[in-house]
């Protein structure tokens, strides 16, 4: 085995989301290694969610498993990784003037997944207070590039945002099936994109019931006609060329 660049009494986190239709059916992986080398896996689905909020969560479950672990007194470091821009971003840069603002952005516009960076803000407060020493490092690894923990995280998201059934690992990182010893190189990080204040897409939801094909107007409108259906097929659409394509992949 290749001997860790871990940090001596550092906890090392990896998160991931998934979502699909994004909003729609969505889950997150998490992967906790503490400093006695032992690993925690996490993993949750949410019928309804985004691909953002399913980042957060994958985050901040992570760090509240920590803040409630028996040896957290005695940590010096937490090392994140994830692949959302937006989440390091959100953390590292905004979070502050967000909340001094009252939660709205720069734009004066409602903080998009405010109840999520409320509770965050609230989880950092209380790993502060708890121990002051334990400083947290945030790290971006790009997504799908053979990190071990990245690819991992991913597979769990994927899993859980299609409702499979997955074994989570908790026990010794010398059991575990993935080689997490070795830390990612750090990478800087890229820049994101604020879309926030651009016009939105028109966008609807196709379904298909029993070879029948409906359209729908909103999430909601589509989810009554195909929630607990077998064998349904739906799909969100911005365009008339985007419909064409999908009924075409449905064989209409």
């Amino acid at each position: 085995m290749v001997k860790s660049n871990r940090s001596l009494n550092s906890v090392v986190i990896y998160g991931d989301g998934a979502c699909s239709g994004n909003p729609g059916p969505g889950g997150f992986g998490a992967i906790v290694i503490f400093p006695n080398e032992t690993v925690q896996e996490l993993a949750e689905y949410h019928p309804q969610t985004t691909n953002n909020r399913m980042e957060i969560l994958a985050i901040m479950k992570s760090l509240r498993l920590v803040l409630n672990s028996s040896d957290f007194s005695s940590v010096s470091q937490i090392q994140i990784f994830t692949d959302s821009v937006y989440l390091i971003r959100a953390i590292t840069q905004w979070l502050f003037g967000w909340k001094k603002r009252g939660w709205k952005t720069a734009a004066n516009e409602e903080v998009a997944n405010q109840d999520l960076w409320i509770e965050f803000d609230k989880l950092l407060y209380q790993l502060k207070l708890k121990n002051a020493d334990a400083k947290l490092e945030w790290n971006f690894v790009k997504g799908h590039s053979g990190d071990p923990g990245n690819e991992r995280c991913d597979e769990l998201a994927v899993s859980m945002s299609k409702r499979e059934s997955v074994d989570l690992y908790s026990g010794s990182i010398r059991g575990y099936h993935f080689d997490v010893t070795r830390l990612p190189e750090k990478k800087p990080l890229p820049e994101f994109k604020d879309r926030s204040n651009e016009p939105k897409k028109p966008a609807w939801y196709l379904s298909l019931v029993n070879g029948v094909l409906k359209s729908h107007k909103t999430w909601s409108e589509c989810e009554a006609v195909v929630k607990g259906r077998p064998g349904v097929k739906f799909k969100k659409v911005t365009s008339q060329e985007e419909e064409e394509q999908v009924k075409r992949q449905w064989g209409l």
